[in-house]
């Protein structure tokens, strides 16, 4: 499993699927620097390289990015930044032959990978293994057969809703080919060039290897989102960090006394859902 270098939220969801792996009777490992902290599971193995992050500075390093946001600064240049930090760690992973060296030796059957990290499509291209995508977000939706259809879905960072006038459509169709254009020209590159400066073989563009998954899981739920089409190989899985709930306790009398003990038996259930 390769998740992000940063984003603590993604690494938890990849803990959760490595024990679900793990109750099936598979060995799951995770790839991670060597200085975040991850203690060592029996329901998943570590495989760990020189990063660029520990927890801690990834953590102040996104505390920065969104208080610029929120000071002003466009979204975009700030995706733009953490995109460039994504790809010094890539170069770093790809580059470390002994790191390369230990995966390949390990022979893995399947690599699950983060959209957001993209360095693990490269990974999986270097192993020669298939590989699966888990995303948290609608991450690459036209290129992977989740398109979202602009005259009613609003495109990220357009500030628009749903109910669009024929202008806000017009706006909307051009933040979708703005961000295309970023996909294709700014972030996709950044990997074909870390390819092709280790001499990755056999050569192959980094729009393919995203576009080469046999499954994208999306964390997200049809029921939130936007009605949009999609292809046999997209699947909506939401609701993965959810536990089953406690059932109700059981309340014979509805008193003065019986009203406030019924008000604290909700409480202790809803606290103890999250």
């Amino acid at each position: 499993m390769v998740p992000p270098i940063m984003f603590e939220s993604h690494l938890y969801i990849f803990k959760t699927l490595a024990t679900a792996l793990q109750a099936e009777g598979h060995e799951a490992q995770l790839l991670l620097s060597e200085d975040r902290a991850a203690p060592a599971s029996p329901r998943y193995g570590l495989q760990r390289y020189a990063g660029l992050f520990n927890s801690s500075a990834a953590d102040r390093f996104l505390q920065d990015k969104v208080s610029n946001i929120f000071s002003g600064r466009l979204t975009f240049l700030e995706l733009f930044d953490i995109l460039d930090y994504y790809s010094q760690n890539c170069d770093a992973v790809v580059g470390s032959v002994e790191v390369m060296t230990r995966l390949k030796e390990a022979r893995f059957d399947l690599l699950l990978v983060d959209p957001n990290e993209m360095c693990g499509f490269v990974i999986a291209h270097i192993l020669g293994v298939k590989y699966a995508v888990f995303s948290t977000g609608l991450w690459f939706p036209a290129e992977v057969g989740a398109p979202a259809p602009l005259s009613y879905v609003p495109e990220f960072n357009s500030l628009l809703t749903d109910r669009m006038s024929l202008g806000q459509r017009m706006a909307n169709t051009a933040v979708y080919l703005v961000q295309r254009f970023g996909v294709h020209y700014i972030a996709l590159p950044k990997y074909d060039r870390i390819m092709k400066k280790h001499g990755v073989a056999p050569r192959a563009a980094m729009a393919d290897l995203v576009q080469g998954s046999q499954l994208w899981m999306l964390c997200t739920d049809m029921a939130l989102e936007f009605p949009r089409p999609t292809l046999p190989h997209v699947v909506y899985i939401g609701g993965i960090l959810t536990r089953p709930p406690n059932p109700l306790p059981q309340v014979s009398t509805v008193g003065g006394g019986g009203l406030c003990s019924l008000i604290l038996h909700i409480r202790q259930f809803v606290f103890s859902s999250y």
